[in-house]
């Protein structure tokens, strides 16, 4: 069973994903900016201990897999999923960071469909394995 706040993260996963493939079309900054928001909705969705979904924050790679190492550690039910490891060197979702909205105009036109491409490959197989582990209604979502 997940939670309201947990059912509003997989929601908001859902359409930031479908909003960066949308994006692709017009907007490849937008798109890209929207897009590493997914796994950090998704992740922080699959946490059943609250105050740990406020403790990560929006990077993704080598630093914020280390504190979820620690939050993992310390929520058996969350350690069960595969949430760790997304962001390898070399991905795009290692590359990306909130403080891209900075970036000057079309900075990731050529990187943009390789980010959306990575985050719903992991947000589908994420979705996957926690309906496994705690069957919930997908229409609520």
């Amino acid at each position: 069973m997940i939670g309201d706040d947990q059912s509003a993260l997989l929601s908001a996963s859902l359409r930031h994903q479908e909003d960066a493939a949308l994006l692709l079309s017009t907007s490849h900054d937008q798109s890209w900016h929207l897009a590493g928001y997914v796994t950090e909705c998704v992740r922080k969705a699959c946490l059943t201990i609250a105050p740990f979904r406020k403790a990560l924050a929006h990077e993704q790679g080598r630093d914020a897999d280390a504190l979820l190492e620690v939050v993992l550690a310390l929520d058996g039910r969350a350690s069960r999923l595969r949430l760790h490891g997304w962001a390898p060197a070399g991905s795009k979702l290692a590359q990306w960071s909130e403080t891209h909205r900075y970036d000057r105009t079309g900075a990731h036109a050529d990187t943009a469909a390789a980010l959306v491409d990575e985050t719903a490959l992991l947000l589908d197989a994420t979705l996957a394995a926690l309906w496994l582990a705690y069957p919930f209604d997908p229409g609520t979502l």
